[in-house]
């Protein structure tokens, strides 16, 4: 077996073990992905994705998307990523980028649709990359946004505990960033489901959008 074939069933078996996990806790990883990709859709042109993490929305999002570049700081997530697109025989159409959300490599009105799932709690100026994203957008582009839910948080907060760590959140949710599109004249819709919250914003068509780099 080669090195790499070894690499591949150790990622799967690791995800499938965390996805087993994610489930004794109430937290059912598939479902979240049918619920946000239901709710994203359509996914036009080129998507940009920031937070690759261990590629689960990727390899679902991959399914939709004609070409997808996704944006994270760490390579080793983005190593487990490549590995779990690779299973899905969708990886010709990703480009992997390591980087910092807060420094986009990119000029101005660059994509189509800007993604980011599960990854802002993360994020130690949300709304500084929530700017920088609006940055690369085209106009009349998509934003889409999701992280969890009050009850998805507790689930991972138990999960961490168990496992001698902490979990960030986000104080208002996805609140304060729908809030502050709805000032600079997007148009926003919010959905739950299935732990998670869902923001997905539009410019007005025609309108050049204002963003503050």
């Amino acid at each position: 077996m080669s090195p790499l074939l070894t690499e591949k069933i150790r990622n799967q078996r690791a995800m499938r073990q965390r996805e087993a996990l994610f489930r004794r806790f109430g937290y059912d990883s598939a479902a979240s992905l049918k619920f946000i990709v239901a709710q994203a859709l359509p996914l036009a042109g080129h998507v940009l994705e920031i937070g690759t993490g261990k590629g689960r929305f990727l390899a679902a999002m991959a399914k939709h998307a004609e070409r997808i570049t996704t944006l994270d700081m760490d390579v080793e997530q983005q190593r487990a990523a490549k590995l779990h697109v690779r299973q899905t025989r969708a990886g010709r159409r990703i480009r992997f980028v390591a980087h910092d959300a807060e420094h986009l490599p990119w000029p101005d009105v660059r994509f189509d649709t800007v993604a980011s799932v599960n990854t802002f709690h993360h994020l130690e100026r949300p709304m500084r990359v929530l700017e920088k994203m609006l940055r690369v957008l085209k106009p009349d582009g998509k934003l889409v946004l999701c992280d969890f839910l009050p009850r998805g948080f507790q689930i991972f907060d138990r999960i961490h505990r168990l496992e001698g760590g902490t979990h960030p959140r986000l104080k208002n949710g996805l609140a304060d960033f729908a809030h502050h599109l709805r000032r600079l004249g997007w148009k926003t819709k919010r959905s739950k489901g299935c732990n998670q919250e869902l923001l997905v914003a539009t410019a007005p068509s025609g309108q050049q959008k204002r963003t503050q780099t």
